[in-house]
């Protein structure tokens, strides 16, 4: 199980890497905070819910990690909203971190329902 942890939380930082990349400087560091706190909630999950150790488990922990590609993506999308809605700084980084939040849902509750 730890294996799984460790290899999934490097395919979900490459991921993020690739990405983080493509950003303008001055959203890189968001994209980074996006990034960290999608990885830690994923692997909070990961513990909590214990995948099989075989093929299957790994596929599908390396797949969810790799849904961090577009966790620096939020961080865009947040800058836009707060340029276009005038949203303040406090405010426009509680807008990012639930944004990360409802992208965590979207990708686990498929396989909360599988695992159900």
């Amino acid at each position: 199980m730890i294996f799984l942890l460790v290899l999934s939380g490097i395919a979900g930082i490459a991921g993020c890497v690739i990405t983080t990349a493509w950003l303008p400087a001055n959203l890189r560091w968001q994209g980074a905070q996006c990034a960290v706190f999608i990885l830690i909630i994923q692997e909070c999950i990961l513990k909590v819910i214990p995948l099989d150790t075989d093929g299957s488990g790994l596929l599908i922990a390396a797949g969810l990690m790799l849904s961090q590609w577009f966790a620096p993506l939020i961080a865009r999308e947040t800058g836009k909203l707060k340029v276009h809605f005038r949203i303040p700084s406090v405010p426009g980084y509680l807008l990012m971190y639930i944004l990360c939040l409802v992208l965590i849902g979207a990708s686990w509750f498929p396989i909360w329902m599988v695992l159900r």
